[in-house]
């Protein structure tokens, strides 16, 4: 119903007024069928449905495992609030997450096709169609429609395993790498500028489901080969530390506030990678409490992730709905001009920072845990690599951090620089309640962290294949987020009290005071002569600009001067070079688009000549 909705809806204009509520309502009755499925007081209907002799091809095509009904659950959630925009995208993710080995792979194709815009014709994303493609075959248990698998064994568990178990445990990270790569945002570009990445969409957070769906899935399904699984964890962990540099530098120096935001959920969506790693040499070591957590990371990751980025561009829509282009140079005063839509996009960026006590503190305490769960060798050369893994993973959270103070001290304080910002204000309330709606589940989510690690129970117990579930859970757990070791237990609650009572102590002080609070007035209009007439806001530059940050980082580091000169040549060599080099495919005309199209049959060819060679 929501792919046909959506389909109607680009064919035909006059009729989305009435797609929308349809939209909304299949979207709200999937999220409560999906609930009902994952209630731990119904297993046997799932069961029946799952195993049952008559349903056997259907299974076969659908596979609604417990892992598969937790990823729909946030699917459901981003359709519910991407509405038409992303109605494709999502009804396409929902097929991703709940399909088989085939029609997941070439659903999560499209979701691919969907959010790289002109990837058929300019040849963006043909890795990530290939990667699929790639996953469908290592992961498909034959010719037959319904192949004999045992009754209660995962289809994709069940065709990892056997003789060529060696041959796809090589392969698998590869092709899961190559199709999480266009999901996840997953760039080694530090820029931020048009040329390096696209402006967030609320579609892109259903792809960042599917991604982490996806890694859940290798780590459910990876076979027991425990030097291959450490080697491959380790190289995932070292990849993931540069990723979330890169995404971190993106996001310091973009232009507008979108593509800053796209940094930053680049970052977000490299911690997958690198708790699969994690997961993958806690397998190797035999360490199944490190394993449980990792699972449990890895879980609370991909629901607060969702939740979180759904509030975030909700809000972020609203804001563009009445202060025009989000352009950082533009902005300014937005903290005075709409209050409330500030408040709450400063708790979802300190979400995304991970200050405490919200979720993003939660998850970072869980990967140091992880990290400090490691097995420890006896030699130095041991050592090291995880010790530059983590301190790149340092550097690059203090560029994030760096980041969003840049974003909030542009955007949100000083003073408006553009007529269209300076008549913004808070939206009307029906938006304004949806964006409160998306931040108060954020903070659910933090406070309660338990919660979702109770409903995705089913799932987690599948990832770390273990029969009789992880550890038991009761009224205390669903405040608490475990340790890895089992030695300490986080509780943001008791984090989130205390910030109440400072805040309700200085607030009481204030009032005390009798200070009224008075609007703003920068420093350097005291004593100054009159802003001249074409300066109605001020002058911008003597405002703090987008620039100042990335020159404050500049300081800090040591940066020499004429270096950056010589940084530019380079980088201006390097794309003569490449200039050079495709000169003789300009002179054919339609060049690119022409081996655009090539690449995809080029790749298959390629792709089944390796399974021929793994068979």
């Amino acid at each position: 119903m929501m792919l046909a909705c959506g389909l109607v809806s680009r064919a035909w204009a006059m009729t989305r007024p009435a797609c929308v509520p349809v939209l909304r309502a299949g979207w709200g009755i999937v999220m409560v069928a999906t609930l009902v499925a994952l209630l731990p007081l119904l297993p046997g209907p799932l069961a029946r449905i799952a195993t049952g002799g008559g349903a056997s091809r259907l299974v076969m095509l659908f596979h609604p495992d417990p892992l598969a009904l937790s990823a729909l659950l946030l699917v459901a959630l981003v359709g519910l609030y991407s509405g038409l925009a992303g109605a494709l995208a999502c009804s396409a993710a929902a097929f991703a997450v709940a399909g088989g080995p085939v029609v997941s792979a070439m659903a999560g194709a499209c979701v691919i096709v969907a959010l790289r815009d002109g990837a058929a014709r300019h040849g963006r994303g043909t890795g990530g169609v290939l990667g699929m493609a790639l996953l469908s075959m290592l992961l498909s248990t034959g010719g037959g429609i319904a192949p004999a698998i045992p009754p209660g064994i995962d289809p994709i568990a069940f065709a990892t395993a056997g003789q060529a178990g060696l041959s796809r445990g090589l392969v698998l990270p590869v092709a899961v790498l190559m199709a999480t790569w266009p999901l996840l945002h997953l760039s080694w570009r530090p820029g931020g500028g048009r040329r390096h990445l696209s402006a967030l969409r609320m579609a892109d957070v259903a792809g960042f489901v599917v991604g982490c769906h996806l890694w859940l899935r290798l780590l459910a399904c990876y076979p027991d080969i425990p030097v291959l699984s450490e080697r491959w964890g380790y190289a995932l962990l070292a990849l993931a530390a540069g990723l979330f540099l890169a995404a971190s530098l993106r996001a310091l120096v973009a232009r507008d506030m979108r593509r800053v935001l796209s940094g930053l959920f680049g970052g977000t969506a490299a911690l997958p990678v690198m708790v699969t790693g994690l997961g993958l040499v806690a397998r190797a070591n035999d360490l199944p409490d490190m394993l449980g957590g990792v699972v449990a990371c890895l879980m609370l990751l991909m629901a607060a992730g969702c939740i979180v980025w759904v509030a975030l561009l909700r809000l972020v829509d609203a804001m563009e709905a009445e202060a025009g282009r989000l352009v950082l140079m533009h902005l300014g005063g937005l903290a005075t001009l709409m209050p409330r839509l500030s408040v709450l996009l400063s708790v979802g960026l300190l979400a995304v920072g991970g200050l405490p006590p919200l979720i993003g503190f939660s998850i970072a305490w869980m990967l140091l845990r992880l990290f400090g769960g490691l097995p420890h060798g006896g030699s130095l050369a041991h050592e090291i690599p995880i010790a530059c893994v983590m301190i790149v993973m340092g550097v690059a959270w203090g560029v994030r951090l760096l980041a969003l103070v840049r974003l909030v001290g542009v955007a949100l304080c000083g003073r408006p620089r553009t007529p269209r910002g300076a008549g913004a204000c808070d939206p009307a309330w029906p938006i304004l309640g949806r964006c409160v709606v998306g931040v108060v589940m954020a903070c659910v989510v933090s406070v309660l962290p338990g919660a979702w690690l109770v409903v995705a129970h089913a799932g987690m117990a599948q990832v770390a294949r273990q029969a009789n579930g992880l550890v038991g859970m009761d009224a205390a757990a669903l405040f608490a987020v475990p340790s890895p070791d089992g030695v300490s237990v986080l509780v943001p609650l008791h984090g989130l009290v205390l910030l109440l009572v400072v805040g309700g102590m200085v607030g009481i002080v204030w009032r005390m005071r009798g200070v009224s609070a008075t609007r703003q007035v920068a420093t350097w209009e005291q004593g100054a002569p009159p802003v001249p007439p074409w300066m109605p806001f001020g002058d911008p530059l003597t405002q703090v600009g987008a620039g100042v940050f990335v020159r404050l980082l500049q300081d800090m580091a040591g940066w020499p001067d004429g270096a950056a000169i010589w940084l530019r040549r380079a980088l201006r060599a390097w794309r003569a070079c490449g200039r050079y080099l495709v000169l003789p495919l300009r002179r054919v005309p339609n060049a690119p688009d022409r081996l655009a199209s090539l690449a995809l049959p080029v790749g298959v060819a390629i792709a089944m000549i390796l399974l021929c060679w793994l068979s």
